[in-house]
């Protein structure tokens, strides 16, 4: 059985201006609402070694557009509970530039300081269903590609490792993949 995680290709929110605390709660909204930038294409090699697996996605834009560029077509199965951590925003009185704002939020989120989103230890409880329902997928269909988000990924292979799956992974960046089998 053969699962592999796949991060979206380069959304068209990934910028980075100079923003207020409540110009972050707006960024981050948009960013997931965000589809893939043109010029964001998956690697070559991607594409054409995906044609026998169950593909699955997230329901945020970037993740079905991210499939859509690389097979083909939107995933056969969309989950919810795949989307990315949440990012919490904190009101705080100065302006960052964007990618700044998601380090500071990032940082406090893992201590502890969620907000209003899901809690870094609600988001790993998240991560390990979500791994074991891939598993099942895994079960069901042999192979299964998910296209899904950085975090997330991150956490549900640690789960699959846990599990016995044996990962190799290439990146962090976008379209960064993660292939575990057992």
């Amino acid at each position: 059985m053969e699962i592999i995680l796949i991060r979206h290709g380069e959304p068209t929110g990934a910028l980075n201006p100079n923003l207020s605390a409540t110009g972050f709660e707006n960024w981050v909204r948009n960013y997931n609402l965000s589809k893939i930038k043109a010029g964001s294409f998956p690697p070559k090699e991607l594409g054409g070694t995906l044609n026998s697996h169950f593909i699955v996605g997230s329901h945020l834009p970037r993740s079905i557009d991210s499939a859509c560029l690389c097979v083909n077509k939107e995933p056969d199965l969309k989950l919810r509970e795949l989307r990315e951590m949440d990012i919490p925003s904190h009101k705080l009185p100065f302006e960052f530039k964007a990618y700044t704002w998601l380090i500071i939020n990032r940082i406090l989120w893992l201590l502890g300081f969620s907000g209003k989103v899901e809690s870094f230890k609600a988001a790993k409880i998240r991560a390990k269903c979500s791994a074991e329902k891939l598993q099942e997928l895994a079960m069901q269909h042999g192979k299964v590609a998910v296209f899904g988000h950085g975090l997330m990924n991150k956490y549900m292979a640690k789960e699959l490792s846990k599990l016995g799956w044996s990962s190799t992974s290439k990146g962090k960046q976008y379209w960064s993949v993660i292939k575990l089998e057992i």
